[in-house]
């Protein structure tokens, strides 16, 4: 019976020294009202929000320059293209000019032929009025002096008959100049419709060329307001860009100082006197594969890629310093996991959880305890843990700790 009693006595002072511990370690751990925190995740989701509008205003900016620029490049494009009609037309031009003055040539030098033969013809047709002058004359009296003249019987008969063909020959003579003149006046007068045709030709040409030099002289006076335009889209996106680039660093320092305020939590409850193993297991039980590595184009963690609902484990023993929602990390949790041999702190968070964690900040967590099931709240595309990994306040890779 003594000892029954002896025993009762040293399992309540084992209870009571537990109770107190415990106590003092609620009093180490547990926050107080975390308003600083709210305060900091409020800044930062200003920020963002700001960034976001700047962001719009870059991608409008940069939607008009390339829109001025599309619009600039059409018109360049038309002005080539009438500048090479215009050439086009221009060697046509020249080439029609190059055609009519050799047709004139053709022309003049038809208009000599013309005339020559009409001069040889007037020669002709003089010459035989002058016979038939001539002929008349014997026919009132100079004939009978000429059959006189004949020397034989043969001269008596034919005298008639030659003068007859002197007549008829002359004629025929006149007639074929005419002809030969007639001709040539048709050639001359096809030449002359050849040559108008190329003036009309050309006249059409050019007028087509004043046309386009007038379509042209339009599209310099779009292309100077399309420059002006491009000048005016450039400064704009310029200073979109100065403008982001002045969000965004407003938007890294709150985030900085959200990170520096969530590092400042882990070296408070550091003061627990945590001790890491180094024995890190896996955040998830399965996943599908790895969806973005950590570094890449900037990126804070390691995301898998799990059906939405998968249950998600601290990867080591530690203290929950973080349980809350982030603009960005959207359900998350961070947890402290204390001091290696080495004297280097280690820390993880797991976001985009689907609801709120089933941990609450200051609660000692074991590795493999369920801290809270995958999700895509926050800033997330799809279902995937975000998971990051700290070590001595600076992020690391975490697949450089578990497999």
């Amino acid at each position: 019976m003594r000892i029954s009693r002896r025993f009762k006595r040293i399992v309540s002072a084992m209870l009571a020294t537990a109770l107190a511990f415990t106590m003092t370690f609620s009093t180490d751990v547990m926050p107080l009202a975390d308003s600083k925190q709210d305060q900091l995740k409020a800044e930062v989701s200003a920020k963002q929000a700001e960034l976001d509008k700047v962001n719009a205003a870059l991608k409008e900016a940069q939607s008009n320059k390339e829109n001025a620029k599309a619009i600039k490049s059409q018109l360049e494009e038309q002005k080539n293209l009438i500048l090479s009609q215009i050439s086009l037309l221009s060697d046509q031009i020249t080439d029609l000019q190059e055609q009519i003055y050799l047709k004139q040539t053709e022309i003049d030098d038809k208009q000599i032929e013309v005339d020559n033969k009409q001069a040889e013809y007037d020669q002709r047709w003089s010459d035989f009025k002058q016979r038939m002058g001539a002929m008349q004359m014997l026919n009132d009296g100079g004939s009978i002096a000429l059959l006189s003249s004949a020397t034989n019987l043969y001269q008596l008969l034919t005298f008639a008959q030659t003068l007859e063909q002197i007549s008829s020959k002359d004629q025929s003579i006149c007639q074929d100049l005419e002809n030969q003149r007639a001709d040539l006046e048709n050639q001359r007068t096809e030449l002359e419709n050849a040559k108008a045709e190329m003036e009309a030709t050309q006249a059409s040409l050019e007028e087509q060329t004043t046309q386009l030099n007038s379509k042209q002289d339009e599209l310099a006076v779009n292309i100077a307001q399309a420059n002006e335009d491009l000048d005016e889209a450039s400064a704009q996106q310029e200073a979109a860009e100065a403008a982001a680039a002045e969000a965004r660093k407003k938007l890294d320092e709150a985030t900085a100082a959200l990170d520096s305020y969530l590092e400042a939590q882990n070296k408070k409850y550091g003061n627990a006197s945590i001790t890491c193993s180094l024995d890190f297991g896996r955040p998830l039980a399965t996943f599908k594969y790895i969806s973005c590595y950590f570094g890449g184009g900037g990126h804070r963690g390691t995301d898998y890629a799990a059906p939405g609902g998968t249950e998600i484990y601290t990867i080591a023993d530690g203290v929950v310093t973080a349980a809350t929602y982030h603009y960005s990390w959207g359900y998350y949790v961070q947890v402290y996991h204390g001091t290696d041999s080495n004297g280097n702190t280690y820390s993880t968070l797991y976001a985009h959880m689907n609801s709120a964690p089933v941990v609450s900040v200051g609660q000692p967590v074991s590795k493999g305890q369920l801290l809270g099931h995958v999700g895509t709240t926050g800033n997330s595309t799809g279902n995937h843990l975000h998971l990051e990994m700290k070590v001595n306040g600076v992020l690391t890779s975490v697949t450089n700790y578990i497999s």
